[in-house]
C-alpha cells in the first residue's frame, strides 16, 4: 500500500513500485503488467494516480501499451541499475547465531569485503516455508541463499524461471539450475580420508551431521568412494548420522562410545564437521583412549582453534570467506550487466595435516 503520509507524491511513490518490480523481475519482459484498475485496488491509490505513473514510465521507455491489450514492459528492455542494491541473505541459521557461527561468520565476511565501498544494502532473512511465496513478492534486487535444501530446488528454478536473480551459496545439488558457489566438498573428504587411508587405518568411522543437506551428503559419498576404492567393507555402525547438529550431540556421543566398546573398534574418524571432531574428541577421551596414539580424528573446516586444541586437529580447511566474496561478486555482476553468470563455481579445500592423526598401533589395540 501507498504510505498516504509520504511527503513524495503518490503517482511516484506508485511509479517506484512498479520500476522496483520491473527491476526485480516481478514485471518480466514482453509480459504485461496489471490493469490500472487492479494496480489501484492494490495500492489503495485512484486509478488516476496510477494512470498518471504508467504515462511517465511510457514516456521513459520503461513500459509501452497496445490499444486493447495493456500495458507491457517491452522485449528487450534492461531496467538501469539502482542507486543502491538491495540483495536479501537467506540462511539456515537462525539470525541470532549468525555472529557466534565460524561457518556463517565467515561467509559474510566475505560477502562484506565484496560490497566494500559499493552502494548496497544486506537484509538478512530467515528461510521461509515457500521459498517462491516469500521471495516471488520481496522486492529485493537479488538473493543470496545459503544451504539450499533439496525440498527448495524446485522452488529456486521458478524464481530464476520468474525473472528473479539469485545465487546459492554452499550447496551443489546435481540437479540445480541456478548460480552456485561451493567448496570442493567431495575433493576435501577424500583427501582426508586417502590421509587417514595412507597412514593403515582400515576401521574408519565416519560422524555426519545436518543430512541430508548437500555438503553433508558429498562428504558421506565421498567416505563411501574413498573404503570402496580400497575394497574396505564396514557395518552400518560405522556410519554416524544425524539431521540436527547441536541439539543432536548426545545422540551422536552414545554411537561414538558403542563404537569404541566393540572388539574390532574404529582406529580412526573422520568427522565431516568441525564440532562433531572435537565432541568425538571427549568421547575418545571419555573411553579412556589417546589421540592420536590409539585412535586418529579428522575434521573438516579449520577455525584458529583447530590449531590450539590438544592434539591438534587435522582437518580439511574450506575457503570459506573467498566462497561468500566469490558468491556476491557473482551476483553483483549479474545485477549490474543483466547477464546471468556461469552455474559451476567450486572453489578448492586443503587438507591440514597436524597431530591428531598418526599410523594405527599394530595389533589395534592401545598402546
Amino acid at each position: 500500500m501507498i504510505d498516504k503520509k509520504n511527503p513524495i507524491p503518490r503517482y511516484l511513490q506508485v511509479k517506484q513500485i512498479i520500476e522496483d518490480r520491473v527491476r526485480t523481475g516481478s514485471y518480466r519482459p514482453g509480459l504485461r503488467i496489471p490493469g490500472e484498475r487492479e494496480l489501484a485496488d492494490e495500492l489503495g491509490v485512484s486509478q488516476m494516480t496510477v494512470n498518471k505513473s504508467i504515462l511517465e514510465m511510457v514516456g521513459e521507455g520503461w513500459l509501452y501499451r497496445e490499444h486493447g491489450r495493456g500495458t507491457f514492459v517491452p522485449d528487450d528492455f534492461r531496467a538501469p541499475v539502482p542507486a543502491v542494491l538491495k540483495i536479501g541473505i537467506v540462511s539456515q541459521v537462525e539470525v541470532s547465531r549468525h555472529a557466534e557461527d565460524f561457518y556463517v561468520g565467515s561467509l559474510f565476511r566475505g560477502m562484506q569485503q565484496a560490497i566494500a565501498d559499493s552502494p548496497v544494502s544486506l537484509s538478512i532473512m530467515a528461510m521461509p516455508d515457500s521459498l517462491y511465496e516469500r521471495l516471488s513478492a520481496s522486492e529485493m534486487d537479488g538473493f543470496l541463499i545459503a544451504d539450499l535444501a533439496s525440498g527448495d530446488i524446485a522452488d529456486a528454478h521458478r524464481l530464476v524461471d520468474a525473472g528473479k536473480r539469485l545465487v546459492v551459496l554452499s550447496a551443489s545439488w546435481p540437479q540445480l539450475r541456478v548460480p552456485f558457489v561451493d567448496s570442493d566438498n567431495r575433493g576435501g573428504a577424500k583427501a582426508a580420508m586417502d590421509h587417514l587411508l595412507d597412514l593403515g587405518h582400515r576401521r574408519i568411522a565416519g560422524v555426519f551431521t545436518l543430512l541430508p543437506t548437500a555438503n553433508s551428503l558429498d562428504r558421506l559419498h565421498a567416505w563411501e568412494e574413498a573404503l570402496r576404492e580400497r575394497s574396505i567393507h564396514l557395518s552400518a555402525s560405522y556410519v554416524i548420522a544425524t539431521e540436527g547438529a547441536f541439539e543432536s550431540i548426545e545422540e551422536r556421543t552414545a554411537q561414538v562410545r558403542c563404537l569404541l566398546s566393540l572388539p574390532e573398534r574404529p582406529t580412526a574418524f573422520f568427522c565431516a564437521g568441525y564440532y562433531s571432531a572435537l565432541e568425538t574428541l571427549q568421547a575418545v577421551r571419555a573411553a579412556g583412549l589417546r589421540v592420536p596414539e590409539d585412535v586418529s580424528i579428522t575434521a573438516f573446516d579449520d577455525p584458529v582453534s583447530a590449531a590450539h586444541i590438544t592434539p591438534p586437529l587435522t582437518t580439511v580447511r574450506q575457503p570459506l570467506e573467498a566462497m561468500g566474496r566469490a558468491a556476491m561478486e557473482k551476483l553483483l555482476r549479474w545485477l549490474r550487466t543483466g547477464d546471468q553468470p556461469n552455474i559451476v563455481d567450486f572453489l578448492p579445500t586443503h587438507l591440514i595435516v597436524r597431530g591428531s592423526t598418526a599410523p594405527p598401533s599394530p595389533d589395534g589395540e592401545p598402546r
